[in-house]
């Protein structure tokens, strides 16, 4: 295949849908010579801050000098984000060499009713088989979708698991109930192994608690940081342990994220002897992850992050409490119909003058009438521009940015990562 057909067929499978489940991503894999028991694997999952915490890791690891593999989903704008090695994403020619190795394979499990493996865990193995072959020396894979039954759940073993905050987010699959859904992320570790957890409520807490003890694993509560300070223009400073960092990311989560990323790398020394105390530190003070509270534009701001369930919301409402204040701004939203769209409003739209309501490119998305028909019902007198789509949205956003102190994109990846593409187009 060529790497337009490569992109193509991946594209056509997801079409299928999500299916939970590790039948067919063994079944892939072991055709494929299991490539993923060749590597060295830190596992991350939770609810929402996996990526950033993912981010900051990789900075870590790539300042203390190791080729590390990086596997997250869904991308922001190319598919050649989901796999990389260091900063570097997967090249035209792999991703078709590897697309159609996989291919191949999943052919052969259609014709002998072995299953059919879905989109992302196509994905996936392309990913292993690519690490692999390269021979990075750690990887960095972030969960889809839960940790039980999420396909990269497929590893044996990791050097480290590690669950960010949980909170509510595909119910219909992961289960109605935080101790609920904790159990079904819990899953990833390994028997033996080492997990690092957000510090959670009791009953969160004793879920991870039960999964250690019947798998003899060794469980870690991260602590949080001490004190921080925010600046839009500067990003932040934080002090854990007594030791002050700074990130550039200026989402006030984002020091939580750090911070589990942090200690995190304190404990891959065991395994990966060239973390440092100043690598760690650099590496924090270098990593990015778009999308999140991410300022495309100043004077004035034009912001994009990617909260797309309630608690995410809650995080971005909290950030621009701290920068904004009472100012109200224009606000670009667009979300899936299957999140808590009518929560992530109530939390939302009392910073907004004005709400830009977009459609996703995405089949689940809410339409920009029913989406406005939401926030009419959240908000009654919200003065709302409809928009059918991202075109629509940017040429309202730079219509109305500079009637309000700023504008805030958010409610999906899916349309972050299109506005964010068009507004720093050269």
């Amino acid at each position: 295949m060529t790497y337009d057909e490569a992109v193509r067929y991946i594209r056509e499978t997801a079409a299928f849908g999500t299916r939970l489940g590790l039948d067919n991503i063994t079944a892939l894999m072991s055709l494929l010579g299991n490539p993923q028991d060749r590597l060295k694997i830190i596992h991350i999952a939770g609810t929402n801050g996996k990526g950033s915490v993912a981010a900051c890791l990789l900075s870590i690891l790539e300042t203390s000098g190791y080729r590390t593999g990086f596997y997250t989903s869904p991308e922001l704008v190319r598919f050649s984000e989901r796999i990389r090695i260091g900063q570097e994403e997967i090249r035209e020619n792999d991703t078709a060499f590897y697309a159609t190795k996989v291919r191949e394979a999943a052919e052969y499990m259609s014709e002998h009713a072995m299953g059919s493996p879905s989109e992302f865990e196509l994905v996936l193995a392309m990913a292993f088989c690519y690490f692999s072959d390269r021979a990075v020396d750690a990887v960095i894979l972030e969960t889809g979708l839960g940790g039980r039954l999420d396909a990269t759940n497929v590893i044996s073993s990791s050097l480290l698991s590690v669950i960010t905050k949980i909170s509510f987010d595909h119910m219909q699959y992961l289960g109605d109930t935080l101790p609920l859904i904790a159990g079904e992320k819990a899953a990833i570790i390994k028997p033996g192994g080492r997990v690092l957890v957000y510090p959670a409520e009791k009953d969160i807490m004793d879920v991870f608690e039960g999964e250690c003890r019947n798998k003899n694993a060794e469980l870690i509560t991260a602590e949080l940081p001490e004190a921080s300070e925010a600046s839009l223009s500067e990003g932040q400073t934080f002090i854990l342990k007594g030791v002050t960092y700074r990130t550039v990311m200026r989402g006030l989560y984002e020091t939580d994220n750090a911070s589990l990323a942090i200690q995190a790398a304190g404990l891959l020394r065991k395994d990966l002897p060239f973390i440092s105390e100043s690598s760690i530190s650099l590496g924090i003070e270098k990593a990015v992850w778009p999308g999140r509270f991410e300022i495309l534009e100043k004077d004035p701001f034009i912001i994009a992050d990617g909260a797309h369930n309630a608690d995410g919301a809650k995080a971005l409402a909290e950030s621009l409490e701290r920068y904004f204040g009472n100012k109200r701004l224009t606000f670009c939203m667009g979300i899936l119909r299957d999140k808590q769209y009518r929560e992530m409003l109530s939390l939302l739209l009392p910073f907004a003058a004005k709400v830009i309501a977009c459609k996703v490119d995405n089949p689940r998305s809410l339409s920009a009438g029913e989406l406005t028909e939401a926030i009419e019902a959240v908000s009654p007198g919200m003065d709302i521009i409809p928009a059918a789509g991202t075109e629509e949205a940017c040429v309202a956003i730079k219509k109305l940015r500079h009637e309000t102190a700023a504008t805030v994109i958010c409610g999906s990846l899916y349309l972050v990562g299109p506005m964010r593409e068009e507004i720093l187009k050269p």
